[in-house]
């Protein structure tokens, strides 16, 4: 069974005023992600191009320096991972590698797109936010830019429980280029105070941990897809 590891404090505690003071929910998720050193996560990248549409499904290994991407689907692609690191993108085959440079959300590589929505997440500049739901789950949607990507948007929905990524879109120009469902998250490291979400042994909870379990993570996504 696969273990998911959550944010805390939930955002319902980010919605609580404290001495009085309103905080921001924004902020708060935003200080969650950035002190995310590292993450596993998974999601289905659906590609609108002038010409066609194209559909991938990801691994990410993430963290902020450098993060390895591999392609899972389509069949004939899967294996080719890349690695995303200061802006630059190498894309690696049965042990090849190629220097394919920078990039920009509207020339963007597929595998680039989950690094960058966690850039955002992190430390993009909020243009929008709202309360919305993604199947039947009530979220906080995020609208972020980048500095180094001038007229692209990062757009995240996250669970209001659990912090969880469920869905995102990149823009560019106004134009969506990708949409995002997200199937899988596992904090490796930072996050703080993230807690595991499974006690190492079922039945006895140990202290800092969680009653969340990946049968409640899995149950997030599949109401999102609802």
């Amino acid at each position: 069974m696969r273990k998911a590891l959550l944010f805390a404090p939930m955002l319902m505690l980010l919605l609580t005023a404290c001495g009085g003071e309103e905080k921001d929910p924004a902020a708060e998720l935003q200080a969650q992600y950035a002190n995310l050193t590292g993450a596993v996560m998974e999601a289905d990248v659906s590609c609108h191009y002038a010409d066609e549409d194209r559909a991938y499904t990801l691994l990410c290994d993430y963290a902020p320096e450098r993060s390895t991407v591999t392609v899972l689907s389509p069949a004939n692609l899967a294996g080719i991972s890349a690695t995303v690191e200061n802006g630059t993108l190498t894309l690696s085959y049965e042990d090849i590698s190629l220097d394919a440079g920078g990039y920009s959300a509207a020339a963007i590589s597929p595998v680039a797109a989950l690094p960058k929505l966690m850039q955002a997440a992190a430390s993009g500049y909020v243009t929008e936010k709202s309360e919305e739901t993604v199947g039947e789950r009530p979220c906080l949607r995020l609208a972020c830019d980048l500095p180094d990507d001038e007229g692209s948007v990062y757009t995240t929905w996250f669970d209001q429980e659990t912090l969880l990524p469920l869905r995102s879109e990149i823009s560019a120009e106004g134009t969506v280029v990708f949409e995002v469902a997200w199937t899988r998250f596992e904090v490796t490291g930072g996050g703080e105070p993230a807690v595991p979400a499974i006690p190492a042994e079922p039945g006895a909870p140990q202290e800092g941990t969680s009653d969340w379990t990946a049968a409640d993570e899995a149950a997030a996504y599949a109401s999102a897809e609802e």
